[in-house]
């Protein structure tokens, strides 16, 4: 019985070191390419503080979508002025919405001259793998993410809503389109 215990107990410790560094190992083993544009979407406020910076507005941004929209693989709306009220949503929606709260954000502390936000279309890979190629339905043919684009440092963030709303991991490793 004491052996089951203990083996029950390192279980246990592994999937809560696990579940801790989770972010860090999905970013080491998985990248995001941008393979797409999507129409530019339009700044909206959010009801809260305003933000110090960019990152206290990708939290608030991430936070929000997170609690306003599920993810559905059916026929769904993805104009961020509509979801800003909630209901389902696939990664287009996530990430118009996402952006639409970042950029708003941004205005409210006066750094959106700073940065550009955009909705893009990605694909995601483990190594030079296409993860995406392991699915025959178009609905999983790509990926929408958030691109933002420091303009003063050239620094790129590329932000995953869909995987923040269900995993809790909102930035993602990003490699150039070549």
């Amino acid at each position: 019985m004491r052996i089951l215990w203990r083996f029950l107990l390192v279980i246990l410790v592994a999937l809560l070191v696990m579940w801790s560094f989770r972010a860090a190992a999905y970013r080491s083993l998985v990248h995001y390419k941008v393979v797409g544009q999507r129409p530019p979407v339009p700044a909206l406020a959010l009801s809260t503080a305003e933000p110090d910076g960019l990152d206290q507005a990708i939290a608030a941004a991430l936070d929000s979508t997170a609690a306003r929209l599920h993810f559905s693989t059916g026929k769904v709306n993805s104009n961020p002025a509509l979801l800003l009220h909630g209901g389902p949503a696939n990664c287009i929606g996530y990430a118009a919405l996402c952006a639409a709260l970042i950029k708003g954000q941004l205005e409210a502390a006066g750094l959106s001259d700073r940065y550009v936000v955009e909705a893009v279309i990605g694909k995601m890979y483990a190594g030079d793998q296409d993860l995406h190629a392991f699915f025959t339905s178009p609905f999983w043919k790509d990926h929408d993410v958030v691109r933002i684009a420091d303009l003063t440092s050239n620094e790129v963030i590329v932000l995953d809503p869909t995987l923040y709303d269900h995993v809790g991991i909102g930035r993602v490793s990003f490699r150039s389109k070549n």
